[in-house]
């Protein structure tokens, strides 16, 4: 698989999750709107269920961020609390950065 991963035709999100024993990365590629969540959803409960230390979402490569994908991610960090799993999200895209801004979900971007 190559560094940079890309969405297939028709995926509006790609989604792959990686792990080091210890910390586990979920890369998110592409537009996160409703059609992703369940892909999403699906990775992020295979890797919480792996129990790792800590779990790291690559945003860097979301180019498109609705209020779906924002509530998955704070699903996503919820579910990982719970779980008593540190989770922060690395090198948010702008649209994550901006989507988080602008509905006052800043605290989302902090690393714990």
């Amino acid at each position: 698989m190559s560094d940079r991963p890309q969405p297939s035709s028709g995926d509006v999100l790609y989604v792959e999750a990686r792990s080091d024993g210890t910390e586990a990365t979920i890369i998110l590629v592409g537009e996160f709107d409703m059609t992703g969540t369940e892909p999403f959803w699906e990775t992020v409960d295979e890797v919480l269920a792996t129990r790792p230390q800590s779990v790291v979402l690559q945003a860097r490569g979301l180019t498109f961020i609705d209020s779906s994908g924002l509530m998955a991610l704070v699903r996503a960090r919820d579910a990982a609390t719970a779980a008593r799993v540190a989770f922060r999200i690395d090198q948010p895209s702008s649209a994550v950065r901006r989507i988080t801004e602008l509905s006052g979900l800043g605290d989302l971007l902090r690393s714990e």
